[in-house]
Formats: C-alpha cells, sequence, structure tokens
C-alpha cells in the first residue's frame, strides 16, 4: 500500500514539473522597449570648413544691393559656413584693423566687404538736325570692388572691375547685364571659390 502510494506521489510530481515547464515554454518572450532613432544629420560638413563674414556698407541703392546677392552664391556648405555681419560700415573705415575686429568678433576666417565706388547710368536724347532721326543713347560708368580680409594671412586685399560704355538704348539697356559681367569678373579674380583648392578636402 505505501509502495502505491509513493508511486502516485511522484506521478503527480512528474506531471505538475511538466505542465509548469509547458506554461513557460508557451508564454511570449519580453520584447525590448524600441528606443526612438535620432534622425541622422543630413548636412554635410568638412572638419576643414571655414567661416566667411558678409559685411554691408552704409551704401544704398541697387548696385550696392545687386553686388551682395552676388557675392554671397559661391559660399555654401558644405565647404563655407556663411554668416553676415550684423554691423554696416562705411567705404572709408574699410582699414585692416576694422576689418581684424569683425572676423575677430564672429570667428571668421575670411571677410568680404563689396564697394561701389562709382556707377552712372545714363540715357539720353541726341538730335542730329533736321534731316536726321533722332536717337537715344546709353552711357554707363563703373568701379565695383570687393576687399577681402583672410585671417590667417592678416592681409587687406581689393579686387575690381570698372570701366565704361555707351551704346544705343535699343541695346544697351539693363544694367543688370553690365553689374553681373563685373561681378563675374571680381569673383574670377577673387581666390576663395565655391569648392575652394587651398585645403585638402
Amino acid at each position: 500500500m505505501k509502495k502505491i502510494c509513493l508511486f502516485l506521489i511522484l506521478l503527480v510530481t512528474i506531471a505538475g514539473a511538466s505542465f509548469a515547464a509547458d506554461t513557460a515554454g508557451s508564454s511570449p518572450a519580453t520584447t525590448p522597449p524600441v528606443t526612438a532613432s535620432q534622425p541622422a544629420d543630413d548636412t554635410a560638413r568638412f572638419d576643414n570648413e571655414r567661416t566667411i563674414l558678409l559685411v554691408r556698407t552704409t551704401q544704398g541703392g541697387y548696385p550696392a544691393h545687386f553686388m551682395e546677392q552676388r557675392l554671397r552664391q559661391p559660399f555654401r556648405l558644405p565647404y563655407w559656413d556663411r554668416q553676415y555681419a550684423a554691423e554696416t560700415i562705411s567705404p572709408e573705415d574699410i582699414t585692416e584693423d576694422t576689418m581684424q575686429k569683425l572676423a575677430a568678433s564672429y570667428k571668421a576666417d575670411i571677410v568680404l566687404v563689396p564697394v561701389v565706388r562709382t556707377w552712372i547710368w545714363r540715357q539720353y536724347h541726341a538730335y542730329r538736325g533736321w534731316y536726321d532721326d533722332d536717337e537715344f543713347f546709353t552711357e554707363c560708368w563703373y568701379d565695383l570692388r570687393v576687399y577681402a580680409y583672410n585671417v590667417k594671412d592678416q592681409t587687406l586685399k581689393s579686387y575690381s572691375s570698372r570701366g565704361s560704355e555707351r551704346d544705343e538704348a535699343s541695346i544697351l539697356n539693363d544694367p543688370n547685364e553690365i553689374l553681373g559681367r563685373a561681378m563675374d569678373q571680381i569673383l574670377e579674380k577673387l581666390p576663395y571659390k565655391r569648392i575652394p583648392t587651398d585645403i585638402e578636402r
């Protein structure tokens, strides 16, 4: 009788252990919490990226505005960190001392200041006589400059384009043509390009 009781107790114990194992195996595994991934910075930057500071002058008018807009175009990421100075300076105040202070204030490597030295755009009516047709002409004189201060070399240089044009008003009638050509010449002379050639990329 005792043997039968011991056998039944052993059978119940084995069955209970098997049930517990089956329950543990069928329970869902604990899923680790999902951590939201941070958005990747899709703006490529270089370790030797340089900061360029563009400074406006107290000059007004369309030619000055055109120069400012055109000058900013080549200087973009990832090669250039373009900044704008809150200050405006007069053309007479463009000195090494002033440029050095601006560069230090904005931690800039290069400081550029566009200046309109001369801009005359004149259209007039030419009266040739009783038997000739009257004509309208355009005359233009210009002297545009960009001053560039290099912090590394501690040098202040200017790059200019100047000249004059005269033609019939039907041909010479868009100031943007003169301004655009002059700025193209200045940017060609300027040693700081869209993709720098003097630093490793």
